[in-house]
């Protein structure tokens, strides 16, 4: 599948996908074409069975500075009908994307840029990265799933204290407070995020996608519900190659490290 875009870089490195935003003189801010192409590409991405992860980055020394001031010029019907026709596509499409996000935060995430950020699965950041949610310096309440996100990433107070302070975040403290997974060094930031990436992308195609799907429902869902749930994924899984060669696995390394004790 090979995708082309405006805004986006996207490149195939066998079974992952790296997409980088592509407009570093306005530091990645989200323009309509922007917003679009973000929907139009996670979209085709989740329809590609060949595909096991997908890396997002941003070109040069910013992550994304958000949303383009520009958009906001115009009467609330535009701004409502904006969000709801484009923005709220691309984030369904990019939360709901089966395979795997890893999240690589080259510089400033801000706004809609921090959110966007935080709607990955794995998320890395490099040394000089920050994070803010600066909505309500312009009068506005996080969008792009930050009320959803934040609270359970960080916990009720801590996600309150960044939605209204709006002050920005250094990657140490991001980490500290269980925003991210890991500060990496800016010159192997990438490298991180394919690694992981690649690591993913070897293990069961079946079982991962079922892993985020159930985790990222779980907050919704009651105890009882997602026992359901494992029990009927647990007995598919059973059945696939993956779970035999990988109790085939465990077995013969067992037998092997039995037979070397008896020696």
């Amino acid at each position: 599948m090979t995708l082309q875009f405006e805004t986006l870089t996207v490149e195939r490195e066998d079974a992952v996908c790296i997409v980088t935003m592509n407009r570093p003189a306005k530091f990645n801010a989200m323009n309509l074409r922007m917003r679009q192409e973000l929907g139009d590409c996670f979209l085709a991405l989740g329809t590609d069975e060949t595909l096991r992860a997908v890396v997002l980055t941003g070109a040069g020394t910013a992550f994304s500075a958000g949303g383009d001031i520009n958009d906001f010029e115009g009467d609330p019907q535009a701004l409502h009908d904006l969000m709801s026709r484009v923005s709220h596509r691309w984030f369904r499409a990019l939360w709901n994307l089966p395979q795997p996000v890893i999240v690589a935060v080259n510089g400033a995430a801000a706004g809609g840029g921090c959110n966007l950020a935080l709607s990955g699965d794995l998320i890395y950041a490099c040394e000089e990265a920050y994070f803010a949610q600066t909505f309500v310096e312009i009068g506005l309440v996080p969008d792009l799933g930050g009320v959803f996100l934040l609270p359970r990433l960080v916990g009720l107070a801590r996600a309150k204290e960044m939605a209204m302070l709006g002050e920005r975040i250094s990657a140490r403290d991001a980490a500290a407070m269980g925003l991210v997974n890991a500060v990496v060094p800016a010159g192997g930031l990438l490298d991180k995020a394919k690694d992981a990436a690649r690591t993913i992308a070897a293990k069961s195609p079946q079982a991962i996608p079922m892993i985020k799907k159930m985790m990222n429902r779980s907050f919704e869902s009651s105890m009882e519900a997602v026992l359901d749930q494992e029990l009927a994924v647990q007995s598919f899984l059973f059945n696939t190659d993956a779970n035999r060669r990988g109790v085939e696995r465990f077995l013969t390394a067992r037998r092997n490290a039995r037979a070397g004790g008896q020696r």
